[in-house]
């Protein structure tokens, strides 16, 4: 059993690295990546951790990146000790922290002054972090609301984020040694052939078909489409702890007889 998508307190997760990796262990994984939003600042603790608790780890990192819709990849496999992909994190760091002081101050300027309950602990604050913060001081009344209110595109709280291109973020994975997995293809609002026409172009190696809420109908239509181009497919729960409690680690592995090709395919690449 794998799962290669999950989230710790680096990002917008709940729990540690060293957390994660043991619930994973505990689920019977022997494969697992944790992959924080634009960074891999808790990869190093999962590292550790995983060799403690004899559970084969990947890399990874899950990148937002600029395209004609919301876009998520998969990093995997990476040397994140690389200068290039090392580069690539941080230049996406930038954007983000530029992103947030615009937020900050763009709220505070419509009257929602969050900076007391913002979480900045952590290495990426996302926007969950500002939806949380938004409940926390009663200004929503669930994540849900923050963003359809507030922080969603066209609300008044929305500001744009700069990303790197796909291109940028593929290559300098491959560059690393890694390789590239489009995240939860299903969430996409875009029509879903030419999406993966245009990123199999670029270099992707596999499509997250199983994710912790696909329909049937949506996994077996990307798992076809990631057949159709030579992908791999993979699964992901986005673990992202009591956040996200529907979302548990392992529970998108069905034994199917993709995923056991993926899985030999991942072992013969990295252990």
């Amino acid at each position: 059993m794998f799962d290669l998508h999950s989230h710790s307190v680096y990002s917008d997760g709940t729990e540690t690295p060293s957390k994660v990796v043991d619930i994973a262990k505990e689920s019977g994984l022997s494969l697992f990546a944790l992959t924080d939003h634009d960074s891999i600042a808790g990869v190093k603790e999962a590292i550790v951790r995983a060799k403690e608790v004899s559970l084969n780890l990947l890399t990874g990192c899950e990148m937002e990146v600029s395209f004609y819709a919301v876009l998520h990849l998969l990093c995997l496999g990476m040397d994140i000790d690389d200068p290039g992909f090392k580069g690539v994190i941080e230049r996406q760091r930038e954007y983000r922290l530029e992103r947030n002081d615009k937020l900050t101050k763009l709220l505070y300027s419509l009257g929602y002054d969050v900076a007391p309950a913002l979480n900045t602990d952590c290495d990426c604050v996302t926007r969950a972090h500002f939806a949380a913060a938004l409940v926390r001081l009663g200004y929503a009344s669930s994540m849900n609301d923050a963003y359809r209110r507030i922080l969603g595109q066209g609300c008044p709280g929305y500001v744009k984020q700069e990303r790197l291109s796909p291109k940028e973020v593929i290559d300098c994975t491959k560059n690393a040694g890694g390789i590239v997995v489009l995240a939860h293809p299903m969430q996409m609002k875009c029509e879903p052939a030419p999406m993966v026409d245009e990123l199999v172009s670029l270099g992707i190696w596999g499509i997250e078909a199983h994710y912790y809420n696909a329909t049937p109908g949506e996994t077996k239509l990307f798992t076809s489409l990631g057949k159709a181009h030579g992908l791999n497919i993979t699964c992901g729960s986005d673990f992202h702890g009591s956040t996200r409690p529907e979302a548990v680690i392992g529970g998108c592995y069905d034994g199917c007889d993709e995923l056991k090709h993926t899985e030999e395919k991942l072992y013969r690449m990295f252990f």
